[in-house]
């Protein structure tokens, strides 16, 4: 596994996934202070979102020519974004550790079950793309016409 890519890879991830959850907050004027109280909406869109950003990800990081494409890079490549966004994180709200605040509210985060469903996609979809074969490496299936099976009997 290329660490430094994954690493690389897993903080445009973070950014992108925080970026956009941020602009859908904001567009849905949503108050993160009580998670429970997100709406069903957000965690639907978020997810999705989430998935789809993972998938291109996965994608960018199996692009490599170095890289191997296999259900265990899938998953190891699946925990580093997990850990690499619990780091980062942490360094982000390390900050209002002594303020309280945020920090609380990210507590509250961590206890939602659909917090837990996201990352258990997270790691389904880098696994699921890890498992797929290579398309560069594939040999396309070329179906033969009626008309071109019926010449090949004649012969």
């Amino acid at each position: 596994m290329n660490k430094k890519r994954a690493v690389l890879i897993s903080v445009a991830l973070y950014v992108m996934t925080f970026v956009v959850g941020v602009i859908l907050a904001i567009a849905g004027r949503l108050n993160f202070s009580n998670p429970a109280e997100i709406p069903a909406y957000f965690w639907i869109i978020s997810l999705v979102t989430t998935v789809a950003f993972t998938a291109i990800a996965s994608f960018w990081y199996f692009s490599s020519e170095g890289s191997k494409r296999n259900v265990k890079e899938g998953l190891t490549l699946g925990i580093f974004f997990v850990v690499i966004g619990f780091v980062l994180d942490i360094l982000f709200f390390l900050p209002s550790l002594f303020t309280g605040s945020n920090f609380e509210m990210l507590l509250r985060y961590y206890k939602e079950p659909m917090f837990y469903l996201t990352l258990i996609l997270v790691i389904g979809t880098t696994t699921f793309i890890g498992s797929r074969n290579n398309p560069k490496l594939e040999k396309p299936i070329i179906k033969k016409s009626k008309k071109e099976n019926s010449k090949n009997k004649l012969k």
